[in-house]
């Protein structure tokens, strides 16, 4: 750099001084000489591959040079006498040009600081004749600047009245002229405009980024990136500078390094960055021979020829080129962030949905709380209790993610860090472990909060290591004209669509909404839109078809059951399917109809497809759907569930896949097991169970009615007391509790009671009743208090609770419960605003049961409160679905009168849910 800048200032010292008595407008063509000559140099150099930092650096030098020369002819025009009294004056490079970084066609903006030679509107003498000696230069050489002139008190006044006036005014640079003048003004600025402003400025400044980050779509991995203002461009870099100043003080990344905020390893990834983007806008000023910022489609063959990006395939030419493009984007976007978050620049945050980040404890204190799992939670982020934590116990590299989604915390930025700095743990050992697989697993079923958590994932790297097939897509460039994203982008962006949908309540989504929540097995399809697009990176021809065969491997490693599996191929490879034929066949014909669902095969693919379809088109680009594509999506679905429902080849379907299931489990299944103990356990069942039960849980399920059944037997024991079986399942940070025993009035309600008696917070349920009476019920549930594991004295205080309950001894359930003290709850609402209650009817889904529906504030007694009253009102519970997510009860019950019939009188459906939101409100808020 410094013989580059050696060799400006030669050829500016031959070419710019002008003979005594000429002046600037006679000598023009010397001027432009000089521009043309060293542009060209900047451009060959450029070229040849020099750095974009080098390259704007050196055309500021040579504006700089231009501007010196021409500040030391106009003063030497003035008389002898004039030159000796000549006040204090200087030419300012502010803005971009104050920090010395100049695209070819960047502005250039400069002040003339004066110190009162201005009177009225006009400008003295003597900075007349500086002001008229350089500009009418300029302007006539064809350079586009942008001046002022100003006074100290004037500078400080402007600043304090636009944010960014105060911006362009904290990179001034001297040029050339008086530097006491200067350095009065810096002083200034700093006393009088960023003193007692910081807090402000960054408020500013934060809110100005968001603004321009939605306004460039809000995401580093745009098909068409504006590489001066979108996300991961220069104004980040730019704007974590700013701030820092203000905070701070420092001037530059190497500051930040020495004052102990950023990292060795994360300065010269942000210095590669910039120089990267800077070297990028560079081209394209050269290319389009103009300022421009959006690095647009058609621009992209030949900006990444022009910068050494030679691949005979233009394709592969722009592959290679952008995914250079979104990694440094992508790594400003990223690490900017984190220092954001470290350095106290963002404020304290609510607890927030999506990506909202939380800010950094202040002065460095240390969380209080007790460690769990080798993490603690406080300042409402997760922290890393040693910097050990993932070494002692690699598992947790997956499971302080499940941790994250629970808790709606976000990872530390120290601890997001530690996660990166130990990828290296996930070697193959990893990637087959059981139990991080079922970590995995469990943060893809919480339906509506997946999106948050494999975005944090994914910035972490951990998710394309986890699952490699992913992890190619990452920066990969989809050549479609209508693609908004990248892959990995596109793909993350399908996630959060299908999130949207879980509390969707407005036309036309909300009947998408319904059909997600009836979903048995959300995994498939998060899983699904994980995968869907994982083909493209082989490109090799039809990318659903390859997507698909990855799809295979991956489930494999997953260990998912025959079923599922088998549905996750479905779904993959005709993911494109119903897009095509709703809006490109008659759905007439009734021919298409059956040939489509010949191949959907089964009401649930059916159901997947279809929110697949619709969560896929709104991530491709929100401008692609309307009105129109919606009802031809829906029509297709009716009529291909009407078929589904109503043939007997698709039934032989379902069969099929409970044979299979069952020829698993009976691969597992002891011998001291009877064959015909596991077919009377298949047709008691209804066909639901089949769906949400691996071989494993079917057989676990097996051997507890074995045991229940040899206890009935048994002399001295109660028939009514229960068989409960307790499980720790510390990778999805819960215990899974099974009760098996008779089927009876109130059942339901005094396990859940007994649950919450023992201090215990229900997380989900499966409850089934066989045909022969015996009942099969699966709570899954935390420590109320804590968040952890259930303890053998909560374990215990069930057991027994529940057996007096059961065995016709009297309990005071209400009491109990509210004898628990609770602290915050794990799960809790977002918006930090109360849920209302909502009761819905559903009478079509089952053809012998009402589904009730209630959507609520989760809380600890709910799901007793709940049964209890439909206990009272002589309501029998055949099944129900329990699920908490996001902070929010969404439980369904499948329900009949006495006398078996459905709840069908409004009236008495209006008692139902009278009663049930009366009861509901007795139950205080944890």
């Amino acid at each position: 750099m410094q013989e580059l800048l050696e060799k400006i200032e030669a050829d500016a010292a031959a070419r710019l001084p002008l003979a005594p008595g000429r002046q600037p407008a006679q000598e023009l063509a010397r001027y432009k000489a000089f521009l043309k000559v060293e542009g060209h140099r900047l451009k060959i150099l450029h070229r040849a591959g020099a750095g974009g930092v080098e390259i704007c650096r050196a055309r500021a030098a040579i504006i700089d040079l231009l501007l010196r020369y021409l500040w030391d002819t106009a003063k030497r025009s003035l008389s002898n006498e004039a030159q000796k009294e000549f006040p204090q004056l200087a030419v300012v490079a502010i803005g971009g040009y104050g920090r010395a970084e100049l695209n070819p066609h960047s502005d250039i903006d400069f002040m003339f600081l004066h110190n009162r030679q201005v009177a009225g509107m006009r400008p003295l003498p003597y900075l007349s004749k500086i002001i008229d000696g350089i500009l009418y230069p300029m302007w006539d050489v064809g350079l586009k600047v942008g001046h002022s002139a100003r006074t100290v008190e004037e500078c400080v006044n402007v600043a304090n009245s636009d944010m960014q006036s105060k911006t362009s005014l904290i990179e001034a640079r001297l040029v050339t002229g008086d530097e006491v003048l200067f350095k009065k003004f810096q002083k200034a600025l700093v006393s009088k405009c960023v003193v007692g402003y910081e807090a402000e400025y960054i408020e500013m400044r934060l809110q100005d980024q968001a603004e321009r980050r939605s306004r460039f779509g809000n995401s580093a991995c745009m098909q068409e990136p504006n590489i001066k203002n979108g996300c991961g461009g220069l104004r980040d870099f730019q704007n974590l500078l700013w701030m820092a100043f203000f905070k701070y003080r420092t001037r530059s990344l190497k500051d930040l390094q020495a004052h102990g905020l950023i990292g060795e390893a994360e300065r010269k990834q942000l210095d590669a960055a910039y120089d990267f983007l800077l070297r990028v806008r560079t081209e394209m000023h050269y290319y389009v021979d103009r300022a421009v910022d959006v690095l647009i489609k058609s621009l992209q063959p030949s900006v990444a020829h022009n910068l050494g990006y030679h691949d005979r395939s233009p394709s592969r030419r722009i592959e290679v080129f952008m995914r250079d493009v979104y990694k440094h984007s992508r790594n400003i976007f990223l690490i900017t962030r984190t220092l954001e978050q470290r350095m106290a620049l963002l404020p304290k945050p609510r607890r927030l949905k999506g990506l909202s980040l939380r800010s950094f404890l202040p002065n460095g204190r240390k969380p209080s709380a007790e460690p769990i799992d080798g993490f603690t939670f406080a300042g409402r982020e997760i922290h890393a209790a040693s910097n050990r934590v993932f070494r002692e116990q690699p598992r947790r590299l997956m499971r302080v993610f499940l941790y994250s989604q629970q808790r709606g915390m976000p990872l530390h930025p120290d601890l997001a860090q530690q996660v990166r700095n130990q990828l290296s743990l996930v070697d193959r050992g990893f990637l087959s472990d059981e139990h991080v697989r079922e970590t995995f697993l469990t943060i893809l079923n919480q339906r509506g909060n997946v999106a948050p958590i494999l975005r944090a994932m994914h910035e972490t790297d951990l998710l394309g290591k986890y699952v490699p097939e992913f992890g190619r897509l990452t920066c990969l460039v989809q050549h479609e004209f209508y693609h908004q994203y990248t892959a990995d982008e596109h793909t993350l962006v399908c996630v959060e669509q299908l999130d949207r949908l879980w509390d969707a309540k407005q036309a036309p989504v909300a009947p998408y909404a319904a059909l997600f929540q009836k979903l048995e097995r959300p995994f498939v399809l998060y899983l699904g839109l994980l995968l869907h697009d994982v083909g493209k990176a082989q490109n090799d021809g039809d990318h659903a078809i390859s997507s698909a065969k990855l799809a295979m491997r991956v489930a494999k490693r997953l260990a998912l059951d025959g079923a599922a599996t088998q549905t996750l191929r479905l779904v993959i490879e005709n993911h494109l399917l119903m897009a095509s034929l709703s809006q490109r066949r008659d759905l007439d014909d009734p021919a298409v109809i059956r040939q489509f669902a010949k191949q959907v095969q089964t009401p649930e693919t059916l159901s997947l497809l279809t929110l697949h379809t619709f969560v896929d088109s709104q991530a491709t680009s929100d401008k692609l759907w309307n009105g129109f594509k919606d009802s031809l999506l829906w029509s297709l679905y009716h009529k291909a569930m009407a078929v589904l429902a109503g043939a007997t080849e698709f039934v032989r379907v379902e069969e099929k896949q409970r044979e299979l299931l069952m020829e698993e489990v009976k691969r597992l299944v002891p011998d001291h097991l009877q064959e015909e103990e596991l077919h009377a356990h298949f047709a008691t069942l209804p066909a639901r169970y089949f769906q949400v039960h691996s071989p494993r849980d079917v057989l676990a399920d097996l051997l507890l009615a074995h045991r229940f059944m040899r206890l009935q037997i048994s002399e001295g024991d109660n028939p009514l007391a229960p068989v409960v079986n307790w499980h720790n399942e510390p990778d999805r940070a819960c215990n899974a509790v099974k009760v098996c025993t008779w089927d009876r009035a109130g059942l339901f309600s005094k396990i859940a009671g007994s649950l919450s008696a023992a201090g215990l917070n229900i997380l989900s349920a499966q409850i089934f009743t066989r045909s022969d009476g015996i009942v099969l019920d699966t709570f899954f549930v935390n420590d109320a208090k804590a968040g952890g594991l259930a303890g053998a004295e909560q374990r215990d205080k069930f057991e027994a609770v529940l057996i007096q309950a059961l065995t016709g001894q009297e309990v005071d359930f209400p009491a109990l419960i509210a004898r628990r003290k609770i602290s915050r709850p794990v799960y809790e609402a977002y918006s930090g605003e109360r849920l209302p209650t909502e009761v819905r009817f559903d009478n079509d889904t089952s053809e012998t049961r009402t589904v009730i529906e209630v959507e609520t504030e989760d809380r600890v007694g709910l799901l007793y409160a709940i049964s209890q009253t439909f206990a009272e009102l002589g309501l029998d519970i055949s099944a129900a679905r329990i699920s908490t997510e996001r902070g929010a009860a969404i439980d369904s019950f499948y329900l009949a009168e006495s006398d078996a019939r459905k709840i069908i009188a409004p009236e008495r459906q209006r008692s139902i849910a009278h009663k049930l939101r009366h009861a509901l409100k007795g139950i205080k808020p944890r």
